[in-house]
């Protein structure tokens, strides 16, 4: 058994990391969220699905439909491929429903990942562009029978996209 004196030790630091692990976390959060100001809007890239995840309901055009609809409630422009390329920085939410069909159980095993990329000057050359993902929201892993549980995972993850975007553009 544990002495005491030493649980307190432990129980201790255990409190100190937690608590930087949380600032750090934190303030990785506001950069990510800083990222988002100023924009005109995004241009939405769903990746596609497998043939038979489609036959079966899930598809590409569905989750660009669903997360269309969530960010225009939300008042944030959704750019054409056209405008998409002629926007400063070139503003791109990418959406990834990684979707695998388990043939014995009749279930699918999923991750969705959210990204939101753009172009950017990296510090060490500031003439070259680059693409990066400035925003990043993503481990949603599950197991289930039913697509549109998937379907709710990606909009779980859109309305957190869409919190940090109005978090530093309001209204």
């Amino acid at each position: 058994m544990i002495n005491r004196k030493y649980w307190g030790f432990f129980s201790g630091v255990i409190l100190v990391l937690l608590n930087i692990t949380s600032f750090s976390f934190a303030g990785q959060h506001s950069i990510q969220q800083e990222s988002l100001r100023d924009l005109k809007g995004v241009y939405i890239s769903v990746e596609s699905l497998a043939p038979e995840i489609q036959k079966d309901g899930l598809t590409k055009d569905r989750i660009r439909k669903d997360v269309e609809l969530m960010l225009s409630k939300a008042g944030i422009k959704i750019l054409s491929k056209k405008e998409w390329f002629d926007v400063e920085g070139s503003p791109c939410l990418y959406v990834n429903a990684h979707v695998l069909k388990l043939r014995a159980t009749r279930e699918y095993i999923y991750s969705v990942n959210i990204s939101f990329k753009q172009t950017v000057y990296p510090a060490r050359k500031p003439v070259e562009i680059t693409g990066a993902a400035t925003w990043t929201i993503g481990g949603i892993i599950g197991i289930t029978p039913d697509l549109d549980k998937i379907r709710a995972s990606v909009k779980t993850q859109v309305e957190e996209f869409i919190k940090a975007y109005l978090g530093v553009n309001p209204r």
